[in-house]
């Protein structure tokens, strides 16, 4: 009897377990695992397309990325991609650095509306929002993005605040501030990842990999859950292969 309720116990635990990382899928519209392809796995079809001076690698935080030589090298999504919130959650894993202040890392440049995740002039990973409001962009707050090493960064809005998180690899310290402002609602579309088209050269260098959009705001937790266990995308009927994949440190 002692055994069975052992059994059952470890049963429980192990798909209640399962169930929380199933739930991390929900409101996910956009994901680009980017391993050798650029299929959008969320099962949508906003696939993307790299361009000269990005290349596949196999040296992703899980499985394969995208390497950008800081020269040109970017990625862009189908223009079917539109999406128009108030409540967004944008997420990329990121191993490099800006070549100039304001390099984009994900940016949907539109007019007069867009969105931006990238490397501040103060080196922070912030955001654009609210038809390009300074109360966005130029927010000091957020925390600093880690040069060439791995981390996962994530901007969260809602209609109250935006939280900005970064997840360190090499310590498992998550990191995080708000900018508490009214956020409006807008239009995201025009995606590219590794470059900000707006003002030139406004390049990333190195590796980003695992970019994922979702339609509501992500916590705390379920950023820490995406960055330690993955993203189990319950799509068309098939459950990704990430799941539980992430590479040694």
């Amino acid at each position: 009897m002692k055994y069975r309720i052992i059994v059952v116990l470890i049963i429980a635990i192990f798909f209640g377990s399962m169930s929380a990382f199933a739930g991390l899928s929900d409101g996910l519209i956009a994901y680009w695992p980017l391993d050798g392809n650029g299929k959008d796995e969320s099962g949508n079809g906003y696939d993307a397309e790299l361009k000269p001076g990005a290349k596949f690698t196999d040296k992703g935080w899980m499985n394969g990325a995208v390497e950008f030589d800081g020269a040109g090298g970017h990625v862009i999504v189908d223009d079917a991609f539109q999406l128009t919130t108030i409540a967004i959650t944008v997420v990329a894993r990121i191993n490099g650095w800006k070549t100039i202040d304001w390099s984009g890392i994900v940016v949907g440049r539109s007019d007069p509306a867009s969105f931006w995740l990238g490397v501040a002039a103060n080196n922070t990973l912030t955001y654009v929002w609210n038809n390009n409001n300074a109360e966005t962009w130029n927010w000091q707050g957020a925390p600093a993005i880690p040069q060439d090493t791995w981390a996962l960064v994530a901007i969260a809005i809602e209609e109250e605040k935006a939280t900005s998180y970064i997840y360190h690899r090499d310590n498992g310290k998550l990191d995080s501030a708000e900018n508490e402002i009214v956020h409006i609602e807008q239009t995201v579309k025009n995606l590219k990842f590794g470059w900000d088209e707006c003002c030139g050269a406004r390049y990333f260098k190195g590796i980003i990999d695992e970019v994922m959009i979702f339609e509501r705001t992500l916590s705390a937790n379920e950023i820490e859950d995406l960055a330690v266990g993955g993203l189990p995308v319950e799509s068309k009927g098939k459950l990704a292969t990430t799941w539980g994949a992430i590479k040694g440190k």
